[in-house]
């Protein structure tokens, strides 16, 4: 039996959900194709007819995230605001949302050994942040983009950090700590 167009697209979105939660929760190495079709309701032998690989779906799924980050933005305002999104990725909601977070935070343990796909789409949501910085700073500058470069690793590893240590209390400090040096840097405090 046969699915329409319209059926099809629901059913890879859920899995696209299904997985991007996982990713998030588990990181990419401990998900299996088994585990994203379980969370979806649906069996793994209809995986390959939405996706080539694990790897693929992966990637779909970050690109998923950063065309849902860039339509937000657009319908809000025509460029994003730089200083929003260092509180919002630094913020205690950020923190708790494990698997609503941005996949920077999830992979970078494990994204060097794995598919090229998977590598450039993570490469393509940093891009994303870093050009974000980057045109709120002053585009054609050298040091905005060293700054853009900075602010970027410490939305991204204040996070890692923060969700890597069990007392809650340190873990609060270091998101405080590095959403205080990136607003700093943007000149946004």
């Amino acid at each position: 039996m046969s699915t329409s167009p319209k059926e099809r697209e629901k059913i890879r979105e859920r899995i696209l959900v299904s997985a991007a939660k996982l990713f998030n929760r588990r990181g990419f190495s401990a998900v299996s194709i088994d585990d994203v079709m379980g969370e979806a309701g649906l069996t793994r032998g209809s995986f390959y007819r939405y996706f080539s690989s694990k790897a693929d779906l992966y990637a779909q799924s970050v690109v998923r995230a950063v065309s849902e980050k860039r339509e937000a933005a657009d319908s809000h305002s025509p460029r994003l605001n730089a200083d929003q999104i260092v509180r919002d990725y630094l913020s205690v909601e950020r923190y708790e949302d494990i698997e609503g977070s941005c996949p920077m935070i999830g992979l970078p343990a494990d994204i060097s050994h794995t598919d090229r796909s998977v590598r450039e789409a993570f490469e393509s949501a940093l891009r994303l942040m870093i050009d974000t910085f980057q045109q709120e700073l002053g585009r054609n500058s050298g040091q905005a983009r060293d700054r853009a470069f900075a602010i970027s690793a410490l939305c991204v590893g204040g996070m890692i950090l923060a969700r890597s240590v069990e007392d809650r209390g340190l873990a609060n400090e270091l998101r405080q700590a590095a959403m205080n040096a990136a607003l700093a840097l943007g000149n946004w405090a």
